[in-house]
């Protein structure tokens, strides 16, 4: 299911919505949280209201959007209360921006009229068929995000309203060919460079470099909150799931034939039509064919030889059999009723039809041995779910009967209880990792005191199938690491520190001497050597290496430029910047650069707008916001 919901994600409609919130994402902020008050509306924008309503309605949508976009993941989002409540900020803003957007193209005369809404969506390819647009399919997806027709053309005709703003931006603004090629000379610099490691673990090796005891002490002191435990606990549970307990179970015979006799509506072979088709590009070839096929020629070695429908002419055309149903529109049309009878000439989308009805069925029961395998499914699957219900009620009644113990739950179902290992609330167990259950175990209403274990849980149901009940078997709150537990990550962690300012210490040093003529001495005494050159630019992998490298003055002289640096490794280099070289774009590759700079320089300004409307509306927050 959730492979579905990704792809729908791709469909025009969350296209749309998506651009909107893009667009119109200049968040200046709302001031606090939203919370309750007495005005029965969310917003209002220089006199012109947001209705709560109306709120509660994008809100709901931009909720659809996200389980759309997200899947699961949103619902773990969705149960923090902090999310929650941005996400509102985020999407009343959004409607502040568009109200303000709305007046400000009113004010200078920018309007979308109803027919450049319609032309709009009917020219979606999203919303066609065969090239031609779909009412069904377009009513489809619109349901399937929970938008209504009069929603969806409001929103398609805000962007296209921001896209008149933006246009009218962009035939204003533009970039001249020597601004772009100057971008892209800074933004592509190559730089030549060599680097030199200092020896970090030879520093390390020295007497100097361990921390003492009381520096270890003193950072645990000063820095306690970085070293907080998270609450955790261990816990015993009882899990029933409903998709393993088909196994041992067995369907006989005849339960398999008494279902059978019945469900026998349920197992009803509907009508079905077995046509062969030949497909042509030109009317005359159609023609031609359907002249062929009047006197006497073969309807399969006809549509092997001529039919542009490749899948069905390797078959003779045989489409196989069909319910009415899955029979398309066009062979539909011909109304063919007997055995053998072929069609005139159908005009279609993929070309000009013509249709033979190969032979037909009548609607008939089906035989018990095609069925056989789906009933014993059925009746395994209606088995175990019996038996995953009545599990549960002896759960139920054992957890309940002795509150403190699992034991009797464990022997009136007959399932050992599991105990896990000690978990956080942020790797929980796979087994147990479900929303219910971690706000059941971390809620507080199973803990005992001082650590002790509390009462058994009420039985928790996940995805319809699959019920626990369990208790912490111990709990440990939130609390302060004791001194001894990590005095030895602080004092690894204050000898890398120490090791660090050795290393720039001595590389600062080097830097003295390679700037005078004792370099390669002081370089051969401390067995520092530069290495081979490399190439690096702004994007280069190494982004601690990359910026420092484009800090460095330029070379003189064909004399490098040192510097000191950090690498992606964390460790301290000299760097030799030997060479710099422009970036360069030539032809299609600048004019695409000088389009691409004159659209975002259009965003900048588009935001600024937004901003400045912003500072100069009224807006006075409702019962769901505070005034800004």
């Amino acid at each position: 299911m959730m492979d579905n919901l990704r792809a729908a994600a791709n469909h025009v409609v969350l296209k749309v919505i998506l651009a909107m919130i893009i667009v119109s994402f200049v968040l200046t902020g709302v001031s606090g949280y939203l919370s309750g008050g007495s005005q029965q509306y969310a917003a209002e924008v220089n006199g012109q209201e947001i209705g709560r309503a109306n709120f509660e309605q994008a809100l709901a949508g931009e909720r659809s959007r996200l389980q759309q976009q997200l899947g699961d993941q949103f619902s773990q989002l969705a149960s923090n209360e902090g999310y929650m409540k941005q996400m509102r900020q985020q999407v009343l803003n959004r409607m502040i921006n568009d109200v303000l957007l709305d007046q400000y193209a009113a004010k200078i005369g920018l309007a979308i009229g109803d027919d450049q809404v319609r032309l709009a969506i009917q020219s979606s390819p999203e919303f066609q068929t065969n090239g031609k647009f779909d009412n069904d399919k377009y009513l489809k997806l619109l349901n399937q995000f929970q938008y209504q027709p009069p929603q969806y053309a409001e929103l398609m005709r805000k962007q296209l309203l921001t896209q008149q703003l933006l246009e009218g931006y962009s035939g204003t603004n533009f970039a001249l060919p020597s601004e772009a090629q100057s971008i892209i000379a800074l933004i592509d610099q190559k730089r030549d460079i060599r680097t030199a490691n200092i020896d970090m673990a030879a520093l390390a090796a020295q007497k100097t470099a361990e921390p003492s005891e009381q520096a270890v002490k003193d950072f645990y002191e000063q820095n306690k909150n970085r070293f907080t435990a998270p609450e955790s606990v261990r816990v015993n549970y009882i899990e029933v799931d409903a998709a393993s307990l088909t196994d041992g179970l067995t369907v006989t015979a005849q339960e398999i034939a008494d279902f059978y006799a019945k469900n026998k509506p349920m197992y009803m072979q509907k009508p079905r039509f077995n046509y062969s088709i030949i497909v042509l590009e030109k009317e005359s070839d159609a023609k031609s064919v359907l002249e062929q096929l009047k006197t006497g020629a073969n309807f399969a070695d006809v549509a092997k030889a001529k039919s542009i429908d490749k899948d069905s002419a390797a078959k003779g055309g045989e489409l196989g059999w069909l319910e009415a149903s899955a029979v398309t529109d066009d062979i539909a049309k011909a109304k063919l009723t007997e055995k053998g009878q072929i069609s005139d000439l159908i005009h279609s989308d993929l070309g000009y039809l013509v249709v033979r009805l190969n032979d037909t069925q009548p609607e008939q029961q089906k035989p018990l041995d095609d069925v056989k395998k789906e009933i014993t499914q059925n009746l395994l699957q209606e088995k175990s779910y019996n038996k995953y219900e009545d599990l549960q009620a002896k759960l139920i009644d054992g957890a309940g009967s002795n509150n403190l113990s699992l034991a009797d739950a464990e022997k009136a179902s007959g399932l050992k209880a599991v105990e896990s290992d000690w978990f956080t609330r942020d790797n929980i167990p796979k087994a147990l990792s479900y929303p219910e259950i971690a706000q059941e175990i971390f809620g507080g209403s199973l803990f005992g005191t001082n650590g002790a274990p509390g009462r058994n849980s009420d039985v928790i149901t996940v995805e319809g199938d699959r019920a626990f009940v369990l208790r912490i078997a111990e709990h440990r709150p939130e609390a302060i690491k004791p001194f001894e537990q990590v005095s030895a990550d602080i004092t690894a962690l204050l000898k890398r520190q120490n090791v660090m300012k050795m290393a720039r210490e001595q590389a600062d040093k080097l830097l003295v001497a390679l700037s005078s003529d004792k370099g390669n001495e002081a370089l051969s005494a401390a067995n520092v050597k530069f290495g081979d050159k490399q190439v690096i630019t702004r994007r280069s992998d190494d982004a601690q290496l990359a910026e420092s490298t484009f800090a460095l003055a330029l070379p003189k002289d064909n004399k490098p430029t040192y510097g000191v640096s950090t690498n992606k490794d964390d460790e301290v280099v000299l760097v030799a910047l030997d060479a710099v070289h422009s970036g360069t774009l030539t032809g299609e590759e600048a004019k695409a650069f000088s389009d691409e700079l004159v659209k975002q320089t259009s965003g900048v300004i588009l935001d600024s707008l937004v901003s400045n409307l912003r500072q100069q509306a009224k807006i006075k927050m409702g019962d769901i916001g505070e005034a800004q």
